[in-house]
């Protein structure tokens, strides 16, 4: 990969301390965006058919809950995406090969998620919203609860483990991007992120392996303590390294050790 020269990185958008070498959109980016677009679709479409009735209508809305959280939780993970390619906007075979694994992992887990977070509300609004899949039909036990669980867990840390993957990717490629210390340090800030939720992840896939019964829902919302401790990391994060001053200029920086 040749060097940027310094006139392009003059030439490219700002936004704060980020040069957003990777604006213009790419094929790639268009494919994975897509790819979300088509996952937030198979949750509305997972209904199995158009309420025909004022019950019907409320039966509906019970789903309502699990859709948004599920739809949140994909988009946070479009948005990690997204974040990444405006520091770096790379094409090179790597970023090629994890962008199809993330659109792969969304595709496949996008009803695990939805069933998991479903027996969650379920359980805690007291059958108000969600779905009671342990009984439903008579298919589902514990057991194939618990393994949806670990399932899932597995679904998350994956996804963490890639996004981790495209920054230190990204970051390989640091002087031929010619990336400010403030870039620099903003990727290795979102890898300590995307490790926290991978840290989660196999929490509560344990959680989904050895809790049972009434407290088996818990494993499934345990991915709720990350809006309490992904800040807690932030503010960590920035007491053992500081966030450089933003660089009008790009220059050679060093991450933390």
């Amino acid at each position: 990969m040749e060097r940027f020269t310094a006139d392009y990185i003059d030439s490219c958008p700002r936004d704060g301390g980020v040069i957003l070498r990777g604006h213009n959109m790419t094929r790639v980016e268009t494919f994975v965006d897509a790819a979300f677009a088509f996952a937030l679709t198979l949750l509305v479409i997972s209904i199995d058919e158009i309420p025909r009735s004022p019950a019907q209508l409320v039966e509906t809305a019970r789903d309502i809950p699990a859709f948004l959280i599920s739809a949140y939780f994909i988009g946070q993970l479009w948005l990690s995406h997204v974040g990444w390619s405006r520091i770096y906007g790379l094409q090179d075979r790597i970023t090629v090969v994890f962008s199809l694994a993330i659109v792969m992992l969304v595709l496949v887990f996008v009803y695990p998620l939805k069933l998991m977070l479903q027996s969650g509300i379920f359980y805690f609004s007291s059958g108000r919203f969600g779905a009671n899949i342990m009984v439903d039909d008579g298919e589902w036990t514990a057991t194939d609860v618990s393994g949806m669980f670990v399932f899932s867990a597995v679904g998350v840390l994956c996804a963490a483990l890639i996004i981790i993957g495209l920054y230190l990717n990204g970051l390989r490629h640091r002087e031929q991007l010619r990336l400010t210390a403030y870039e620099i340090f903003l990727s290795w800030r979102r890898i300590t992120f995307a490790a926290m939720v991978g840290a989660t992840a196999v929490i509560c896939g344990w959680g989904g392996l050895i809790l049972t019964g009434g407290a088996l829902p818990f494993s499934g919302l345990g991915y709720f303590t990350l809006f309490l401790t992904l800040p807690i990391t932030g503010r960590v994060f920035n007491l053992l390294y500081p966030p450089p001053p933003f660089a009008p200029l790009p220059g050679k920086a060093t991450p933390p050790p």
